[in-house]
């Protein structure tokens, strides 16, 4: 990992008020839900209420639209490459300086929310699910931040926010495409409509692991260990979206003038 290549992406961030306020609104709006909720139902003192290890997809996108585009659209990247970091090096360090941003953002606000459930109950204080919850955030931050930095790597500015929400659209048209071929009289009849459905599921299963890369940590610490195919397929995942961004970036030309 090159250094001031992540400092640099730290501080790029830090510089965008937009995406602070963003930063902002995510962190709290959780916790005035929670405190109000704890506040008029007694009830629920019982447990502890934090957001899904899923919420790490936000502060990931947060910190990861752009990580790579945006230097190319000011044309920076050139200046950056120019001196002796290698393509390997720049696109390492962007990753882990974008998943180690989010993973931190978003444990903090899971610590947070953790505290004020402790408050109310001290029992909770030592719950297990806030750290299965933690090492989940931080596994899914780390995975996104991959897929990112690949779309990033592939264009310019927040264009990877496009490729993104086009996958999200594709997943959407596939998941009703294989409702329809389900529920349609006779839909399932034909060797055509099973593949249909099947390369249908098998796509739309493939975005969802993309965008929500989650390890079930609490099955592997409860003995679970047929869920380290779950971990191989994530690690593997991350590898090749690395790989893919660094073959891009290899074959680019860049310029020094902003596009």
């Amino acid at each position: 990992m090159n250094r001031a290549v992540c400092i640099t992406t730290w501080r790029e961030f830090k510089s965008n008020k937009i995406r602070l306020i963003m930063l902002f609104l995510l962190f709290v709006a959780p916790l005035f839900q929670y405190t109000v909720q704890r506040c008029q139902s007694p009830e629920s003192m019982t447990q502890d209420l934090i957001t899904p290890s899923g919420v790490a997809i936000a502060y990931a996108l947060l910190w990861g639209a752009g990580v790579i585009g945006r230097e190319m659209q000011h044309g920076t990247i050139s200046l950056v490459l120019a001196r002796p970091i290698s393509i390997v090096s720049y696109v390492l360090s962007k990753w882990f300086a974008v998943g180690l941003a989010a993973s931190v953002c978003a444990f903090q606000a899971l610590l947070v929310e953790h505290l004020i459930s402790a408050v109310f109950c001290p029992s909770l204080a030592f719950d297990p699910e806030f750290l299965v919850n933690g090492a989940e955030r931080v596994l899914i931050c780390f995975g996104t931040a991959a897929f990112l930095t690949f779309l990033s790597s592939l264009v310019s500015g927040l264009k990877d926010l496009a490729l993104l929400a086009g996958l999200l659209f594709l997943h959407s048209i596939s998941s009703a495409a294989i409702q329809i071929l389900e529920y349609f009289p006779g839909g399932r009849s034909g060797n055509m409509a099973e593949q249909a459905i099947h390369i249908g599921t098998v796509f739309a299963q493939g975005i969802v692991f993309v965008l929500y890369p989650c390890v079930p940590v609490g099955y592997l610490i409860a003995g679970n260990y047929n869920e380290i195919i779950s971990l191989l397929s994530y690690a593997t995942m991350i590898t090749v979206f690395l790989s893919l961004s660094i073959f891009v970036l290899t074959r680019k030309e860049f310029s020094y003038a902003a596009e």
